[in-house]
């Protein structure tokens, strides 16, 4: 039976910010701490903007508003974004919990679906920490430029940064 499900594992986006802040804890403890006292969910929800469409438009990866399971039905939930490809056109949602994790909900029905799935967690994954590591860096002064590179293991992301 096809059924749109949330996935098993999430995406603790507060945990890695938790283990960003303790890197610049190192460097600077009271901007660490200062970070820290801010609320995460508008940095993740912005990171998570950003990261969708930093990968609308490559490796096949579109942008969509809803997730349907196999037989046309919509999921009712309150996503943040959906990524959509000719092998996944029913799309993988994206979901931020209240408390900043991230969840991935989708039909899991077809067993190549379920592979698409799996890629585009990783490609989100991957642009997600890129954002998130340019909020931080800019957080510490840093003017941040994100490239992405297609390579055939999926997207290659640099960040440069110039202390102002």
């Amino acid at each position: 039976m096809s059924k749109i499900v949330i996935l098993d594992a999430h995406l603790g986006a507060p945990k890695i910010i938790d283990d960003l802040l303790q890197r610049i804890a190192v460097q600077d403890p009271s901007l660490a701490e200062w970070i820290r006292q801010l609320d995460p969910v508008p940095i993740i929800r912005e990171c998570v903007e950003n990261a969708l469409n930093r990968l609308d438009g490559t490796s096949g990866i579109r942008k969509g508003t809803t997730v349907m399971d196999y037989y046309g039905k919509a999921y009712t939930g309150r996503l943040d974004g959906v990524l959509r490809t000719d092998k996944l056109p029913n799309g993988l949602g994206i979901k931020i919990t209240g408390r900043g994790a991230i969840d991935f909900v989708a039909d899991k029905y077809e067993s190549h679906w379920r592979e698409e799935i799996e890629r585009l967690r990783g490609l989100f994954t991957d642009s997600l920490l890129a954002e998130i590591t340019s909020s931080i860096l800019q957080v510490l002064g840093y003017e941040v430029e994100i490239r992405s590179t297609n390579t055939q293991e999926g997207i290659a992301y640099s960040l440069e940064g110039v202390k102002q």
